[in-house]
């Protein structure tokens, strides 16, 4: 058999990726051969190697591409590295129905680090987190199968403890606005009281729901009334702006240092 017959086996079974040692024990073949083999389609546009030995079969209509959405192979090659995952902060919101502006990156978090893959128009940015098993996630149905993304409401507390990849407060007020429709405010306080985010975290998305451009009122409300019994210190909107507790404008009840202006774009 050759590569090409192999491949497109593959895509009738709707696998659009194989495991270099996958292929060749399929093939039989030496791996000088199906190295050259993989060199020779992928100068065709037919596949591309994405990470070790992960590779991506290119279906005809996504030749111009040279890839396919990342959504179509993520589960497949965080499995082939044995690595956990779930889609999250921007990208997640987006699947949850807050798309208010198409995210520039694939957003997923993983429990090392791993350098980016960019390859055409995808690009997927790897966020690390070692406790990575606490989050709550579901599964989604994608073109080729499934994937894991964050659950509406760990989407929104990872928004504001990953607030740089999440575009600052700003952006992450006007997504939450959206993504207020799916959050179920219960879910949201057994995660608040769970230990999984730490109480800054929990404080500054409590002050941003209350925001009253995001609408968020009462259920920043009903998220207050069950973690108020815990000890708020004072902490910065911003971590990495410089601030002196006398300069800036303050939010007593969520006990949040407001060093950074939140505009909504409604």
């Amino acid at each position: 058999m050759r590569l090409i017959d192999y491949i497109e086996k593959q895509e009738e079974m709707g696998k659009l990726w194989f495991t270099r040692m996958d292929a060749q024990q399929k093939l039989g073949c030496t791996k000088s051969a199906l190295t050259q083999s993989i060199h020779y389609l992928t100068q065709k546009k037919r596949l591309t190697r994405i990470r070790g030995d992960f590779v991506l079969i290119i279906p005809l209509n996504y030749k111009s591409w040279g890839i396919t959405p990342a959504d179509w192979f993520i589960d497949p090659l965080m499995k082939s590295l044995g690595l956990p995952y779930y889609i999250s902060t921007l990208t997640a919101a987006e699947y949850h129905g807050a798309a208010h502006q198409k995210p520039m990156q694939f957003q997923v978090v993983t429990d090392r680090y791993l350098r980016d893959i960019k390859h055409g128009r995808i690009h997927i940015h790897f966020i690390q987190n070692n406790q990575i098993s606490e989050i709550p996630t579901q599964r989604i149905q994608v073109q080729t199968g499934y994937a894991l993304i964050s659950t509406p409401e760990a989407t929104a507390f990872d928004l504001c403890k990953y607030y740089t990849v999440s575009g600052y407060w700003s952006n992450i007020a006007t997504v939450l606005l959206e993504l207020l429709e799916s959050i179920d405010i219960n879910k949201l306080c057994q995660i608040a009281t769970s230990g999984i985010y730490d109480m800054p975290i929990i404080q500054r998305l409590g002050f941003t729901l209350s925001h009253p451009d995001v609408g968020g009122k009462a259920t920043a409300a009903k998220l207050y009334r069950k973690v108020n019994s815990k000890n708020f210190r004072w902490t910065p909107l911003s971590p990495r702006q410089s601030l002196t507790e006398e300069e800036t404008l303050k939010d007593d009840k969520w006990k949040i240092l407001i060093n950074e202006d939140i505009e909504v774009d409604v």
